[in-house]
């Protein structure tokens, strides 16, 4: 074997091992029982892989939409953004109980072939010596940023492809040769647009470097013409992106483009001071998840080298000047929100700052690899002494001034002690080269494993055992209870691991968590008094009338005594909310650990409604949960007496214990402060007299938090979800009269500024008696799947409108009695409805998104022009031949 491809497995062995090393550390499985689930890649991703893997066994229609993702929603999105990473596929040859395992497999997979790609790029463009570049792969591979970031593992796909694109951009601007470049950020743009977008904005300034870096004297004219190239390619691959970007461009303007505001402000986000705090070796903990600087830490190698390449004197002036420029940028970035927003799309990311980072890491390892490959055989002397000086003096700074909670003084000793270690076995001009090379190898090696170890035990991980009999048990559970192809109803569960297990599980639910959910979903959650935000909805507190609105048909709850059935190794259910009135519902079944109960009468997935739902004046108010459901009710009672169904009651001031009222804004916003913070206990409380076994509601303000207040019912725990940010609808009491009931609230925090509690009783048997009657002009369901429905009703109005509880999407095409419908938003845009007559009709829907043919011609289209470039370019160079 060559030792070109020597060099290669050796790389891919110690990638390996490092990456064993870590896993035996923190007991990932197959080496302990630690999944690699956490934070997001618990809570979202791995419910995704299930999805992918039901989509290409046995769903294809869920490539396009979906009720498996909250009430209903499309899908491109979320392929796009979640799904579409080749590695993927992999999940394909695990089951659904090994996902846990597939993602150790996969993370270990993109970390090899991010490495690999490094090591192809520098060896082919600066033609450094094996073991350093070796050394300079495992900076990549495991600097901070990938290790931190390690669970957002489809933006790893970043880290395998940019040491590519460069390498094809190098190649392109010195010899014209295209098509490593084009088909690499090609292929990027389809895997992950998102990272691939930050990958464009990083390109378009560092091709200036690029260009620089290949001209011996600066030529404007050659530089212009070379970076016009650069823009052709670039144009050319998002074209041949388009059948992903052009759809999801189309999803993003229903999601996340719809929040998107530009308004140009110098808010900072983060000083140098802040910045530069993330070069020392461990320089990360949880909080820094949410609102954190910048992680940059590659190895205290690239910090030396990075340095010194400044000091050389091998390396042009203007190559210096325009790298720091670029990393004048990456300040400004850093430090001005706006500019942070634009790398992200507009829009100020909900934790995990600072994605863009690891151009710059990239950026920096470019710079520390042509100092290495630069330097002389012993660095001059007057070059140490200014990069120790320099070293010295940052770490000083930080050790005295230093006020962040992930950094102290053994972080900053230990990243001292290896900077010194670092120089000391690069002067050491009398070892053989190979020797000192594996010196700073091993030492490189050992630091970068320390610094991974240290950021992943920060974090808190799924264990596999418990993760394995959750799932288990969801899908048993379900087993009977799933629906077919000719019926369709929805699936609520109280407890919950994640808000997308209906992905996981396979049927349909109403809850959902993210960053492609439609904004109208969130808003019509809202609206109704559910827990909604930016990136997720979850459906803990319905009342009667919404279980019926929604189409519930089944609610699986945890019995009373079911941790007592639950061994150490199994997961431990338990509601999300109190939820009194699912009493209501007869058993369906039950065992030791959960039971499931039966909502027999419902409203269907379509209903008639009063033709006033298309007059703006019947449209939903913000923070009037229970006015938003009487107008739902309003719409569906036509023929009603249009009394209201909710009546609110009265809620007393009862006692207050070391708590007392500072202050009384417009009579509905209190503030509360503990008089005594030395004593343990600090509440008030409301009192209430329930006279029938009617539900009773409270409506929450938005305000109270799980962080901030505690929550008892007549002395017993009451659960409620948080966060939430407008005001909550939940269950008080049911089926109990009882002229002394109490809600007590305990602070948490010394003060609580917040809106009052409010109580309501519905009216169950009138509403009974309305959902009664009906039943016998319900949608009645035929066929179903997940982009195409069909199903006749009977309705009794001469001018109606039936309402769909499916988001409002214009991609929905609608045929009554074989003639085309056209959908109309309502109720604030949030659902979807169509105008009816009276009489018996055969209905169908049909999603398919539109977008998708453009998307095609955009990618034919970039084909057609790299096919026609890359044969202009071949005749060209037959003709100077």
């Amino acid at each position: 074997m060559r030792s070109s491809g020597k060099i290669y497995l050796l790389n891919i062995a110690l990638t390996s091992s490092v990456f064993i090393a870590i896993s035996l550390v923190m007991g990932f499985i197959p080496f302990g029982d630690n999944t690699m689930l956490t934070i997001d890649l618990g809570q979202q991703y791995i419910d995704f892989y299930s999805l992918f893997r039901d989509t290409v066994f046995n769903d294809p229609s869920q490539l396009f939409y979906s009720f498996e993702k909250a009430f209903g929603g499309e899908m491109l999105g979320l392929w796009a953004y979640y799904l579409l990473s080749p590695f993927n596929l992999i999940f394909l040859l695990f089951p659904e109980s090994e996902l846990g395992l597939a993602v150790t497999l996969i993370s270990y997979l993109k970390l090899i072939a991010a490495s690999t790609s490094f090591l192809y790029l520098i060896r082919q463009k600066y033609q450094i010596e094996s073991i350093p570049a070796m050394l300079f792969s495992q900076c990549y591979t495991f600097m901070s940023y990938s290790m931190v970031y390690l669970l957002n593992i489809m933006w790893l796909d970043g880290l395998v492809l940019l040491p590519l694109i460069v390498l094809g951009l190098n190649k392109s601007i010195l010899r014209k040769q295209n098509k490593l470049y084009i088909m690499s950020l090609a292929l990027l743009l389809m895997a992950n647009y998102y990272i691939g977008y930050m990958v464009c904005i990083f390109l378009a300034f560092y091709t200036i470097y690029e260009i620089v870096e290949t001209q011996e004297k600066v030529n404007l004219k050659e530089s212009l013409t070379k970076y016009l190239l650069f823009l052709k390619n670039s144009i050319i691959a998002a074209l041949i992106a388009g059948v992903v970007l052009l759809p999801t461009f189309y999803s993003l303007t229903q999601n996340k483009g719809s929040y998107m505001t530009f308004e140009i402000n110098w808010e900072t986000a983060h000083s140098l001071k802040d910045i530069a705090s993330k070069l020392f070796i461990g320089s990360f903990s949880f909080d820094e998840m949410s609102s954190g600087s910048p992680n940059l830490y590659a190895g205290m190698i690239v910090f030396l080298m990075v340095l010194l390449y400044f000091f050389n004197k091998k390396i042009k002036l203007i190559d210096k000047l325009v790298s720091l420029s670029i990393f004048l940028i990456f300040y400004l970035s850093f430090h001005f929100e706006i500019l942070d927003k634009l790398w992200h799309g507009g829009q100020f990311p909900i934790w995990y700052h600072f994605r863009f980072s690891f151009v710059t890491s990239f950026f920096l390892l470019m710079l520390a690899v042509k100092a290495f490959k630069l330097q002389p055989k012993l660095i001059p002397t007057y070059q140490l002494v200014l990069a120790c000086i320099t070293i010295f003096a940052f770490s000083i700074y930080y050790y005295l001034y230093n006020e962040y909670e992930f950094l102290n003084s053994i972080n900053i000793f230990v990243s001292l002690l290896v900077v010194l270690t670092l120089i000391i076995v690069l002067q050491l001009d009398f070892l053989d080269k190979s020797l000192r090379y594996t010196l700073l190898l091993a030492i490189v090696t050992v630091e970068l494993t320390a610094n991974a170890t240290l950021i992943l035990g920060d974090l808190n991980y799924v264990v596999d055992s418990k993760f394995r009999d959750y799932v288990t048990t969801l899908d048993d559970s379900l087993t009977n209870i799933r629906h077919g192809n000719d019926d369709f109803y929805r699936i609520n569960k109280t407890f919950q691991r994640t808000k997308d297990e209906a992905m996981f599980t396979h049927y349909n639910g109403l809850d959902h968590f993210g960053s492609t959910i439609e904004a109208h979903v969130p808003e019509l959650f809202g609206y109704l008094g559910l827990p909604d935000g930016n990136g997720f909805v979850t459906y803990t507190n319905g009342t009667l009338f919404t279980d019926d609105f929604f189409n519930v048909k089944y609610h699986i709850e945890p019995t009373d005594d079911s941790a007592n059935h639950t061994l150490d190794h199994e997961y431990v259910l338990y509601p999300r909310a109190t939820d009194l009135d699912n009493k209501s519902y007869p058993i369906y079944t039950q065992n030791n650990r959960y039971l499931i109960r039966e909502n027999e009468e419902r409203f269907g997935l379509a209903i008639e409604v009063s033709p006033s739902i298309s007059d703006t004046t019947d449209s939903f108010v913000q923070h009037q949960p229970i006015y938003n459901q009487e107008l739902l009710l309003k719409l569906i009672d036509f023929q009603g007496s249009g009394d209201a169904y909710f009546e609110e009651r009265e809620l007393k001031d009862g006692s207050y214990h070391n708590v007392e009222v500072t202050s009384v804004g417009d009579g509905d916003y209190l503030t509360y402060e503990v008089i005594d913070p030395t004593i343990d206990e600090a509440y008030f409380e409301f009192e209430f007299a329930t006279d029938s076994e009617n539900p009773y509601y409270f409506t929450l303000p938005s305000q109270y938090d799980d962080e901030n207040v505690s929550l008892s019912l007549n002395g017993q725990r009451y659960r409620f979800y948080t966060p939430f940010r407008r005001r909550q609808i939940t269950n008080a009491s049911y089926q109990t009269i009882d002229d002394s009931q109490v809600l007590s609230v305990k602070l948490l925090e010394d003060s609580l500024s917040a809106n009052l509690v409010s109580l309501y009783e519905f009216d169950e048997n009138r509403f009974n008696d309305l959902v009664a009657s009906k039943q016998d002009q319900l949608f009645e369901v035929s066929l179903f799947s997940q982009n195409y429905i069909e199903g006749t009703i009977t309705t009794i109005q001469d001018e109606g409108y039936l309402l769909f509880t499916i988001p409002f999407d214009s991609q929905w095409e609608i045929t009554v009695n074989g003639k085309n419908v056209e959908p109309e938003a309502v109720l604030n845009d949030t659902l979807m409805a169509i105008p009816i007559t009276a009489g018996e009709h055969n209905i169908s829907l049909k999603y398919f998104p539109r977008s998708i043919w453009f998307g095609l011609a955009s990618s034919i289209t970039g084909l057609m022009l790299f096919i026609g470039s890359e044969f202009y370019i071949s005749r060209q160079k037959k003709k100077n031949d």
